[in-house]
């Protein structure tokens, strides 16, 4: 987008519709991804910076010096319904549904094992009730699933679940 001081023009927000985040299945070169069913939202973690301060006796204008150091990515959290029998929520996972045993949410959370995600955006926001196109962004991430909650039992609502993957590399660099 070129400069726009003093313009007025149309905004170009992204909707998150036709997203998919997809878990590795550890099958080889080149790896198989599976979608996670269901999925409401996909919340990126928070980058940050850490600061430490340098400030010393003779610190010029009686003032703090601060310098950055190493930055780091949060979590990321996934909500979306709870669907207990796919293979996705299931500690063996489901051949039917193209997750390999040791690779659905659950089984990766309790092993503690690392693996490769995917998170895809498509490049145009659906606004006509047709499919997502093929065409996106697919951000690789390398990390572990840190959180896995299965919600509330309720009356009258449906039970939901989040997780979260923690990043074990900078994936930054892959945003277009």
């Amino acid at each position: 987008m070129a400069d726009i001081t003093d313009t007025y023009y149309n905004g170009g927000a992204r909707i998150g519709y036709g997203a998919q985040f997809l878990v590795g299945q550890g099958d080889g070169s080149p790896e198989t991804f599976t979608a996670v069913p269901d999925i409401n939202t996909i919340t990126f973690g928070d980058m940050t910076t850490w600061v430490v301060d340098v400030t010393h006796l003779r610190s010029p204008g009686r003032h703090r010096e601060k310098k950055g150091t190493l930055r780091d990515s949060g979590a990321i959290t996934l909500a979306g319904n709870y669907v207990p029998t796919h293979g996705m929520h299931l500690q063996a996972g489901s051949q039917s549904d193209g997750v390999e045993a040791g690779y659905s949410l659950l089984a990766l959370w309790r092993n503690v094992t690392e693996c490769n995600f995917q998170i895809f955006i498509p490049d145009v926001p659906i606004t006509d009730g047709s499919s997502p196109g093929e065409t996106g962004t697919t951000l690789p991430i390398r990390g572990v699933v840190t959180k896995y909650q299965v919600g509330a039992l309720t009356l009258d609502g449906k039970q939901d679940f989040t997780c979260e993957i923690t990043p074990l590399h900078d994936y930054s660099g892959d945003w277009a």
